[in-house]
């Protein structure tokens, strides 16, 4: 059994933390188009771009940004 990403809850954590997409994309330097593509799920990101946005959440754990699914492997 593995797991992928399904939903990403940026905009979710955006809401939780306090913490918006603009005060983001300050402390990272990831443009705002960019995380907006994350948070509607028009791409994925990278593991390094996730645990960068993490930190910059504050979030205990990387696997918050999204929801996850099980692939079943026969």
């Amino acid at each position: 059994m593995r797991y992928e990403p399904d939903r990403c809850r940026l905009k979710i954590l955006y809401k939780q933390t306090g913490i918006t997409q603009r005060m983001v994309h300050i402390i990272t330097g990831i443009p705002e188009s960019q995380l907006s593509d994350y948070a509607n799920n028009r791409t994925y990101m990278g593991f390094g771009t996730a645990v960068t946005i993490a930190k910059a959440l504050k979030l205990q754990n990387i696997e918050e940004i999204y929801t996850w699914r099980i692939i079943e492997e026969s």
